[in-house]
C-alpha cells in the first residue's frame, strides 16, 4: 500500500534528497557529477537539497564540500554488501518515513542501498527521480550482464518503472540505454550535467603558471589527458598517437592515477617517448584548472563516456577538446553540432587518426585568439553552468510535484 502522505503547499521550499553510493571523487566521474548537481541545486531559490552518501575520505574533494555545508548532508560509515542493505539505504528510508523529503533523486545503480531507498520512497508516496549515469547504456550493461539481470529481477526493474522520471545526461545516453519496458518516453528526461566554472579569468598569464606547475616548457605544444588511468580510457592509444604525431616537441601530460600506470610508463619507454610523457598524478581544487590550462589540446578518446565531463571543463579554460567520434559529447560540441557549438575537434577512434588529430588540434589551438578561446567558455556558461542546469532540475521537480497534486 502506497502512503500518499501530506501534500505540502507549493509556496514552501522543496526538500530534495540526493542519494549516491559514494562521493569518493577519485573513484570516478559519477561522484564528481553528483557534487555538481548538488551545487547546481544550491543556486536555486525554493530548493533545499540534502545529500545522502558514504562518508568521504579525509582529503578527498568531496570532504571539502561536506565541511563547507555539513547541515546539507546525511553521511554514514558503512554501505550494504552484495544484496544486503546497509546504513546508507536505512538512513534514506528513515528520512522518507519521517516525511523529511519531498523528492528523492537517486544517482547510480546496482547497489542494495539505492534499491532499498527507492522502495522506501514508493511506500512513503514520495516522487522518485532516478539518474543511472550511463549504467544502463548497452556497452556498460553488457559487462557482467547476468548480475545486472539478477538485480533487476530482485526489484530494481519495478522501482525504475515506478519512478516519476529517469534522467539521462544526453539524448545519446537515453537512446542507447536498456530501459525497462513500461517507462514512457515522457518520463525519460534529458538534463546535462552542470559544470562548476573557475572563478579566475583565464589568460596567457594563467596558462604560463599552469605550465610551470607541471614542469612543462612554456613553448612546447602539449596534449593533456585527465581521468582514471584505466583501460576504458584508452590512454595507451594517446601514447601511441603521440609517438606517431609529427608536431615538433609535442608532449603528453597525463593527469590522474590508476592500475594502468605501470603499463603506460613501460609503453612510453618502449616507444621512445618517455621523456615527452609527464605523469601528473591526481589533482584537486585549483590544480584541476591549471592542469587543463597546461594543454593546448585535451584528448578524450575513451571506449565510451556517459557525458565527457572533462571536455566541457577544458572549454572553461580555453583548451581545445579533441574527441573521438564514438563519444556522445562529440555530437554535442564537435564541428557538426547544431546550436552554434563546434567548439571541439573530432577524430576517428584509431591511433593514426588520433595522431593526425593531435597535429591539427595543436595547430588550431595555437592560432586561436583569446576571443575565440572564450567561445567555449560562453557555451558552457549559457548551457551547462550551475545556474542553467539548476534551473532545469528545479523545473523538473516542480512539474513532478504539480502532477502529483493534480
Amino acid at each position: 500500500m502506497v502512503d500518499e502522505g501530506p501534500v505540502r503547499p507549493m509556496t514552501m521550499p522543496l526538500r530534495i534528497g540526493q542519494l549516491i553510493e559514494t562521493v569518493d571523487v577519485q573513484g570516478g566521474g559519477t561522484s564528481t557529477a553528483f557534487l555538481a548537481v548538488l551545487a547546481a541545486l544550491r543556486t536555486q531559490p525554493g530548493l533545499l537539497p540534502r545529500g545522502f552518501a558514504l562518508r568521504p575520505a579525509s582529503g578527498d574533494p568531496a570532504d571539502a564540500d561536506v565541511r563547507a555545508s555539513p547541515a546539507q548532508w546525511s553521511l554514514v560509515d558503512h554501505r550494504g554488501t552484495t544484496l544486503r542493505t546497509g546504513e546508507l539505504g536505512l538512513a534514506a528510508a528513515r528520512a522518507l518515513r519521517a516525511g523529511e523529503l519531498d523528492i528523492l533523486h537517486v544517482h547510480g545503480l546496482w547497489c542494495p542501498d539505492l534499491l532499498h531507498a527507492g522502495r522506501a520512497a514508493i511506500r512513503a508516496g514520495v516522487p522518485l527521480v532516478w539518474q543511472p549515469h550511463g549504467m544502463l547504456v548497452r556497452e556498460a550493461y553488457a559487462q557482467k550482464r547476468w548480475k545486472k539481470e539478477l538485480f533487476m529481477a530482485l526489484g530494481m526493474r519495478g522501482v525504475l518503472r515506478a519512478a516519476s522520471a529517469l534522467v539521462f545526461v544526453t539524448g545519446e545516453e537515453r537512446d542507447h540505454s536498456i530501459i525497462p519496458a513500461g517507462i514512457e518516453r515522457r518520463r525519460q528526461q534529458v538534463v546535462p550535467l552542470p559544470v562548476s566554472m573557475p572563478g579566475e579569468s583565464i589568460g596567457s598569464a594563467f596558462r604560463a603558471r599552469a605550465r610551470a606547475r607541471f614542469g612543462l616548457p612554456a613553448s612546447d605544444p602539449v596534449i593533456v589527458f585527465m581521468g582514471r588511468l584505466h583501460h576504458v580510457k584508452r590512454v595507451d592509444m594517446a601514447i601511441r598517437a603521440l609517438a606517431q604525431a609529427r608536431t615538433d616537441r609535442l608532449r603528453l601530460l597525463l593527469i590522474g592515477g590508476g592500475e594502468e600506470e605501470p603499463k603506460l610508463r613501460a609503453l612510453a619507454a618502449e616507444l621512445g617517448v618517455a621523456d615527452r610523457v609527464t605523469f601528473g598524478g591526481w589533482v584537486q581544487g585549483d590544480d584541476k584548472w591549471l592542469a587543463l590550462a597546461a594543454g593546448d589540446v585535451l584528448t578524450l578518446n575513451s571506449v565510451h563516456e556517459n557525458f565527457g565531463y572533462v571536455a566541457v571543463e577544458a572549454l572553461c579554460v580555453g583548451t581545445l577538446p579533441l574527441l573521438t567520434r564514438n563519444l556522445a559529447i562529440a555530437r554535442e560540441i564537435g564541428p557538426a553540432a547544431g546550436g552554434g557549438a563546434g567548439v571541439a575537434e573530432v577524430s576517428e577512434p584509431t591511433i593514426e587518426a588520433l595522431a593526425a588529430g593531435f597535429d591539427a588540434g595543436v595547430a588550431r589551438a595555437r592560432s586561436m585568439t583569446d576571443e575565440q578561446r572564450s567561445n567555449g567558455r560562453r557555451y558552457v556558461e549559457d548551457r551547462l553552468s550551475l545556474n542553467a542546469i539548476g534551473t532545469q532540475l528545479r523545473s523538473l521537480y516542480q512539474d513532478i510535484c504539480a502532477a502529483r497534486r493534480s
